[in-house]
């Protein structure tokens, strides 16, 4: 009935329509009721007395929930027969007689059963689950404070009460967790780089949990062994050591695992190791024997086992490789590098190497190597004696030359060359060549210049740069023959004289040499632009100024041993032309005389040849021709130039700075006629040409007959200086003790004496007397263009005048005494009369001729 009394007030609150009309009236109903409830709930327990502490219980539970989650509090509604139902649930906590939850099924139907939370404790929180087996009181939210004993009360319709025991504990868990590397660096997701062979240890530091979690290490997701170091309060240090990492360590997975339960997963991190790894394996894949220059050639290598990625480098030795182009490729794992490159002969021997090396780690590389074998022409280079200046090389120096050859294959051929002329051992010359070595000895002038080596192998053959070889010497004559130079009184001459030399700054001094004596001539006007140079401003004042006029120059080296002579004589007139010839020749437009003369003596100048034509019967001028060559009196007329005369004489002449020469005349020339020779269709030409060459034809008879007759008279007979005789050949005396020269004449040897005059100065003015003028016509040199004006010529005394000086100083000039003399006028003798003219010019008994 208490139990029945207890539901009255639920009916009559639910009974309670109006509540909402007398809003005031109903809150305050509502009060009253839950307390009422309450109060019968309380008076209910202590009726019955089953809330008694002494009561046994049922049945114990033991419940873990995590704080902040949902707690679920177990408590069996189920009745012992299925008639029965429950009534009433109650909860309490601890000893607490003071129900903190209540699901009230009494008088209605079981799922419109009545909760009741006590605010105070759990409120709203709390919401019993009867769905589940067994039924829950589900807390949510679980706090610190929810921890401790609950009991379940059952009352049902018959069966007898339940009582249940619920020990709910809340579990706190961790909150934080952290790794830190042997350096006390927290690790967040990868720990390293390390080395190879480094000892590795890991710190895993959990802070808070109740209770207290359980941390462990997994390697790669398996458990292993690690050390609990430290426990402080709320906070747990686990450490995992490795002694020494290995290659298998890289990329191995760390995990530190923090928990107190299984309601909720564990706490925990996982990082990864680096490990840098030195490569394992270098590898040339191609290594050629033999290496062409100027070929093209791909080389690879290819290294393995690296981390990070290798980074492979060629090296010619301990230095970096630049001669090519480098191709990489490859994975991270294995690397492949391809040098391509043109060998160059320098590369020959030289060691090619592979390195693959791991950029992260100092010294971690490994590499593979092979030596270039490189085939080339030879390379030659040429260099002047080590121990030799070649600024201070002298004549009479020895000098040597190295020649550096580098081939592969070896050279087999070493050929020297100086100025492009191959060089070849000469033992006497003082040409002597070693392996690869020139030796000149006691080197002249003529050894200067350009010395090239060639080597040669199996590849070709090269030339080395020219190295030039300077000789110093003293002054020499650029001149190597005498140079006439004819000149009158009273007129000067520019004489110039040029040497070679090296150095060339070259002091000159002149001098005469007349009859034995030398006299030195005033100083030289030099060219400021050329040391090796002078000019001389020479007047003959005297006879005696006539004579060798000799030039000395003189450098740091020394002074000239010969110096360059120059022949003064008096300068005369031209011969006259001689032995003129005409023959016709037939030009693209018109015939053309040509007419060929002899010269005679130019009288020591220059001279030009002339030729004039005039009319026979009126004595005009009709042409007014020089000699198309220099040399030689060559002219040629053109026929038409001589038409409509068909008579006339050609008048042949030479010229030179003194004046001009008698005339030669060529008379009673004929031309044909032109009108005869259209109507008679004859040409005359060809006549007048077949009289000449008749004539020319006996000529030649008659002088061989004379020549004959001259031959058989012999030595014996008075000499006739024949006109169509050989040029005399002179030979000088060997040394100035000689007293004799010999004049070879046709064939006929005659000697000519002369008288010396000793000199005390004989080893520095070794010259003679007279100088021969060269034998060859066409190697005198004379000084063109280098008279001054003069005042008129001066003729000197006639040929008999000389003849008589030559008898009163009794000079035996035997044959030639024999008979008198006859004027010269052909070629084979102007030699013979410029030395006639020197002789006659300079005076004394010193010398006759």
């Amino acid at each position: 009935m208490q139990a029945a009394d207890l539901n009255a007030p639920s009916s009559s609150l639910r009974l309670f329509p109006f509540g909402m009309a007398i809003g005031a009236l109903a809150e305050v109903a509502i009060k009253l009721f839950v307390s009422g409830y309450i109060l019968a709930v309380v008076v209910y327990v202590n009726a019955t007395g089953n809330w008694d502490k002494d009561d046994d219980l049922v049945a114990t539970f033991d419940v873990s929930a995590v704080l902040g989650q949902t707690a679920r509090l177990p408590c069996d509604i189920e009745p012992s027969t299925r008639e029965d139902r429950v009534y009433m649930v109650l909860w309490f906590r601890d000893d607490a007689v003071k129900p903190i939850y209540s699901f009230d099924v009494r008088g209605r139907a079981f799922n419109k059963a009545l909760n009741w939370s006590d605010s105070t404790v759990l409120g709203p929180r709390a919401y019993f689950v009867t769905v589940t087996k067994p039924a829950a009181l589900s807390l949510e939210a679980v706090q610190l404070d929810d921890e401790g004993i609950y009991r379940c009360r059952v009352d049902f319709k018959n069966s007898p009460t339940k009582n249940f025991q619920v020990n709910l504990t809340v579990i706190v868990p961790p909150h934080q967790l952290l790794i830190y590397n042997s350096s006390g660096v927290e690790v967040e997701s990868t720990a390293g780089p390390f080395q190879v062979g480094v000892e590795f240890e890991l710190s895993c530091e959990v802070r808070g949990g109740k209770p207290t979690p359980v941390v462990s290490w997994l390697v790669n997701e398996k458990e292993v062994d690690s050390r609990l170091d430290d426990i402080g309060r709320h906070i747990v240090v686990s450490k995992l050591r490795i002694p020494q990492l290995r290659r298998e360590h890289r990329n191995t997975t760390y995990k530190c695992r923090a928990a107190n339960t299984d309601l909720i997963p564990a706490l925990e991190k996982t990082i990864l190791l680096d490990v840098y790894l030195k490569p394992l394996s270098v590898k040339i894949l191609s290594k050629p024997t033999i290496l062409e220059t100027e070929k093209d050639y791909s080389i690879a290598c290819e290294t393995t086992g690296s981390h990070p990625r290798a980074r492979i480098t060629w090296m010619e030795g301990n230095a970096v490789y630049h001669n090519g182009k480098v191709l990489d490729g490859g994975n991270a794992s294995v690397v492949l590098s391809t040098l391509i490159f043109s060998p160059i002969p320098d590369d020959h021997g030289k060691i090619l190497k592979c390195r693959g090396e791991n950029p992260a780690l100092p010294d971690a590389y490994l590499e593979d190597f092979f030596q270039l074998n490189v085939v080339f022409p030879p390379k030659v280079q040429l260099h002047l004696g080590s121990t030799l200046n070649a600024d201070k090389i002298k004549e009479g120096d020895d000098v040597y030359f190295e020649c550096k050859v580098r081939a592969n294959p070896e050279h087999h051929k070493i050929t020297w060359r100086h100025n492009d002329a191959v060089l070849t051992q000469n033992y006497s010359a003082g040409i002597i060549m070693s392996t690869q070595s020139l030796v000149l000895q006691k080197i002249g002038r003529n050894n200067a210049g350009n010395y090239t080596c060639l080597a040669s192998n199996d590849r070709g053959e090269t030339t080395s740069p020219a190295v030039t070889l300077r000789v110093q010497f003293a002054p020499v004559c650029k001149a190597k023959d005498v140079t006439v130079i004819g000149v009158s009184l009273e007129e000067s001459v520019k004489v110039r004289c040029e040497v070679d030399a090296d150095p060339n700054e070259v002091e000159f001094l002149w001098e005469l040499n007349n009859s034995g004596e030398n006299f030195e001539v005033a100083p030289a006007k030099f060219d400021g632009n050329n040391g090796t140079m002078s000019e001389l401003v020479y007047t003959p004042v005297s006879e005696r100024n006539y004579g060798a006029l000799t030039c000395w120059g003189r450098n740091v080296i020394g002074k000239q041993e010969a110096p360059c002579i120059y022949q003064i004589i008096p300068a005369v007139k031209p011969n006259p032309l001689n032995n003129c010839t005409i023959k016709a020749s037939l030009n693209q437009s018109s015939e053309i005389l040509e007419v060929e003369c002899v010269p005679g003596y130019d009288g020591g100048l220059r001279q030009e040849f002339r030729l004039e034509a005039y009319e026979v019967h009126t004595g005009n001028l009709r042409v007014n021709a020089s000699s198309i060559s220099a040399d030689v009196p060559l002219f040629r007329i053109a026929v038409a130039d001589l038409l409509p005369a068909t008579h006339f004489y050609l008048v042949t002449y030479a010229v030179n700075a003194k004046g001009r020469s008698e005339s030669s005349l060529l008379e009673d020339i004929m031309l044909r006629d032109s009108e005869k020779h259209t109507d008679s269709g004859v040409s005359m030409v060809p006549l007048i040409l077949l009289l000449i060459g008749c004539l020319m034809a006996f000529g030649v008879t008659v002088l061989s007959v004379m020549l004959m007759m001259y031959r058989r008279r012999g030595t014996t007979s008075p000499v006739h200086i024949e006109p169509y005789m050989k040029q005399p050949i002179i030979t000088p005396p060997d040394s100035r003790n000689n007293s004799m020269l010999d004049v070879t004449h046709g064939d006929h040897t005659y000697f000519v004496e002369y008288t010396l005059k000793q000199v005390t100065d004989y080893a520095l003015n070794n010259q003679p007397d007279i100088i021969q003028s060269p034998q060859d016509q066409e190697k005198i040199k004379r000084e063109p263009q280098l008279f001054l004006p003069v005042r008129p010529d001066t003729l000197f005394a006639p040929y008999d005048i000389h003849k008589q000086g030559i008898q009163t100083n009794r000079c035996s000039l035997n044959p030639f005494s024999a008979k008198s003399w006859e004027p010269i006028s052909f070629k084979a003798d102007r030699n013979l009369m410029k030395e006639i003219i020197i002789a006659n010019s300079i005076p004394g008994p010193e010398s006759c001729v």
